[in-house]
This record gives structure tokens, sequence and C-alpha cells, in this order.
């Protein structure tokens, strides 16, 4: 038997789930189960299910880490086999257990367990996960504990104070609930913020999509939100299909439009004084003379990848915008600096200015990054902009060769890859393209497809060429 002893060696199935029954090591333990859940692996269904009884890894509060991430991965993989498990677990004592639970159950669908979340919320108990169980309830549209929700309109916590508002907005329709949560959405602490995006998503409502975009959240976060409004508005038989199209054409432009970022980190800085001068300094170095030759000096190239690392978005973004102005004579320099230089940060940015350039000749770059070396970075964002590059590189490029390369690439892109954002952005790029390799690739992928949401924006690239 393959003794795993290490995270790394977790890189299949098979390895995940051996570890899972065997190790000893509860570290790898949990591993496993993230990866199983992570990787879509149903067959792990009823170990997990076992894990929700383990008793081996306990901290020295009475938690039980194991079993919260198993009962969050059952809930990833959203099968119904699980829900007998998981409601059993309910009894557990551990409140994020309870927690992760109750997740689990409302993102399987699961209305067969009310009837026990409705018996943990009424035992005698003070501590309960009450904000998991308001977010069930709304999801199973179960109004007749209104009453016993209505103090949690004044809680002391924000968090459960918006899943109160969350409620009674799904159940009325009234403006001043949703009032409550885009005030939470202007929180000066931004994970109150971010949890007030996530219930205004879980509403499923488009009017909810403006303030989103506006907040002060990062991009990752408005992407997940956005996308979960636009499934429930593609699912909503009772609009009008006028009304469900402008609606939808709003919402796919949006998300075409932040899928082109890699620059933005999780924490939206302000503008300071100091970045505002570094953002003139920098339109005043791309703002001198165009050397006729195709090598930049090295000074200014310099300074504009310097500011790539710089912590702040606006500046961030002016350097880019540099690099693109000052091509073609910046490709060389930055294919160069790419290779040498490893800060992650400073390869974001410049996979973006290679975005807007398409230079042909940065198609093995471009290919390198969409590959698996940087793939967890930043959520994948960078991976996701160099896949749009390929659409630009094939759009612009004469030669047949280049063009059948990169969209020979697109091909994998549009169907292996687990990130449903990468997958979107190679059916953007394979619509730039527009041409009649491109056409089956679309049609292909199309065939396979089972995220809504990537399905339909796949089926808009086919009718925007076909047009």
């Amino acid at each position: 038997m393959t003794v795993i002893d290490s995270p790394q060696q977790l890189n299949n199935a098979e390895a995940a789930i051996t570890a899972l029954k065997n190790s000893d090591d509860s570290g790898i333990r949990y591993y496993a189960a993230w990866w199983l859940g992570k990787n879509r692996i149903q067959e792990a269904i009823p170990l997990l299910c076992e894990c929700l009884k383990d008793e081996r890894d306990r901290t020295a509060l009475g938690g039980y880490p194991l079993r919260r991430q198993a009962a969050r991965s059952l809930g990833m993989l959203k099968d119904p086999q699980a829900v007998p498990a998981l409601i059993e677990a309910l009894e557990c004592s551990d409140l994020k257990l309870q927690e992760a639970v109750i997740l689990a159950l409302k993102d399987i669908g699961a209305r067969a367990a009310v009837p026990a979340l409705l018996d943990l919320l009424n035992a005698q108990k003070e501590d309960k996960p009450t904000e998991a169980l308001i977010e069930a309830f709304t999801a199973f549209k179960v109004w007749e504990v209104q009453d016993q929700f209505e103090p949690f309109l004044e809680h002391s916590s924000e968090r459960v104070k918006c899943a109160a508002a969350q409620y009674f907005y799904a159940l009325t329709l009234e403006p001043r609930y949703l009032e409550m949560i885009f005030q939470t959405l202007g929180h000066e602490n931004r994970f109150l913020r971010y949890a007030a995006a996530f219930d205004l998503s879980a509403l499923g409502r488009f009017e909810t999509a403006p303030a989103i975009i506006k907040a002060q959240i990062p991009n990752n976060i408005k992407l997940a939100t956005l996308k979960c409004i636009l499934e429930s508005l593609l699912l909503d038989q009772a609009e009008t299909e006028v009304r469900r199209q402008e609606q939808s054409n709003f919402l796919f432009q949006t998300i075409d439009e932040l899928l082109l970022d890699a620059i933005e980190g999780n924490i939206p800085r302000a503008n300071t004084v100091e970045s505002n001068q570094e953002v003139e300094k920098i339109m005043g170095l791309v703002a001198q003379p165009i050397p006729t030759s195709q090598q930049m000096p090295e000074s200014p190239i310099s300074v504009l990848f310097e500011a790539l690392k710089s912590p702040y978005p606006k500046v961030k973004a002016a350097a880019i915008k540099g690099l693109v102005q000052l091509a073609p004579a910046s490709v060389d320099s930055i294919i160069q600096i790419f290779d040498t230089d490893e800060d992650q940060d400073l390869r974001a940015g410049l996979t973006q200015a290679l975005m807007h350039i398409g230079a042909p000749r940065t198609l093995s770059l471009l290919e390198k990054v969409i590959g698996f070396e940087i793939a967890d970075h930043c959520q994948g964002k960078i991976r996701r902009v160099a896949a749009r590059g390929l659409g630009k590189i094939g759009r612009q490029a004469c030669a047949p060769e280049v063009i059948s390369r990169a969209i020979e690439k697109l091909k994998w892109t549009i169907s292996q890859p687990d990130d449903w954002g990468l997958r979107y952005s190679a059916a953007v790029s394979l619509e730039e393209i527009g041409n009649s390799d491109a056409i089956l690739v679309l049609q292909a992928a199309s065939e396979s497809e089972s995220d809504l949401v990537v399905q339909t924006r796949i089926e808009r690239a086919l009718a925007a060429i076909a047009w």
C-alpha cells in the first residue's frame, strides 16, 4: 500500500480516497476530504458520509475539523444520497459542524431536511448556527417561521441581521429589507461587505446587480455573485423573454469585462496622493517619444515593471497601459522578464498587458500561463486573462499556423479545467477568432458543458459568429 505523507501526493482520486481511509495524519485526511469535494469525486460520497462520524480529529475546544470538511465537500458534490448522514450529523454539538451541514443541505436542495432544521431551530439551546439556519429556510421558502425570525432584524450581528433581511425580502419583496443589505454592502468592514454581496446574490434578483458591481469588493466576489444572479435569471420562466434578454445581456457583458482583470487583489485599496503621483509619473514616461528601434531603453521599461508590483491597482493599470502603448517595442522585454522574475503580481500585470497587445510571438508564453505552473494565483485570474489573449492573437494573426495553434490551446481550455471562468474566457476568445475551426470547437464544447452560465455563453458565441 502506498503511504501518503504529503498533500502533494494527493493528486488523483485513488490517492485521496486511500489517504482518507488509512492515513493517521489528521492534516492529510483533512486535505483529502477537501480535494475529493473540490474535484467532484462522486465515488467518495459514502466515505465522506462515514467521516461525518469520525471521532479521531478533535480540537481542544471540542470541534471536529475533518467532519466539518466532509460536510462542506458533500455540499460541493450535491448528491441527495448524502442527506441522511448529514441530517444525523446535525445532532453533534460542534456549532461549526452544524453550520457546515446546514449549508451543505441547502446546496444539495434537500427539502427533506426541513423537519430536522425546524427541530434544531426550536431546540432549547443558547448557541445555534442562526445565520445558516435563516439562509436555509430562505432557500427552502419555509415562511411559517417568520415570527421567530423577525427579532433577528434587530440582532447585534450584522451577518444575522442581513440573513434575516434576505429572508423577509424573499418573502415580501419590500424594499426596506433590501436596503438593510445594501447598507451592509457599504460597511467599513470588508468581510461584512463580502457577506452582504453573497446575501444579495442568493436572492437571485437582477435589481441587486448594480449595487454589487459598484461595491468596494474584489472582482472575484463580484464574479461569483453576478454568476449566481445570472443563473437565477436564466432559469426564471416567469420573466418576459424581452426583459430576461436585456438583463442577461447586461450581466454577460459585465462578466466578460470582469474576466479581463488579472491585477486587482482581494483587498481593494483606495488611491493615495502617493499613488496618484506615481500614475502621473508613468503617464509622463510613456508620453516621451518612442524609439524607432524594436528595443526599448532599459530605464523606462524597468520603471513600468516595478510599477506592476505596486499594491495599488490604479498604478498597476497605468503601467499596463504604458506597456501596451509602447508595443511592439515593449514585447521582447516583457517576454524576457517573465522568465526571469517570479513575482506573481508582476506576472499577472505582464499577462494582462500581453492580452491587450495580442502579439503572435507571445503565443508560447500565454500557452504556458494557461498551463498549471501558476494555476492557483489569484483564483486563476491570470489564466483567464491569458486565454483572452489567445483570442486576440487568433484574431490578429496572419499566419494560419498561429491561428490554428491558438485554437488548439483554447480547445483544451474550454473543455478540461474545473474553473468555470477559464472555460468561459475560452468561449469568448473562440468567438473573437470566429473562423470555422473555432465554431467546431464551440459546438463540441456546447454538447459537454454542464455549467448553465458557461453553456449559455457558448451558445451566445455561436450565435454571434453566425450573425
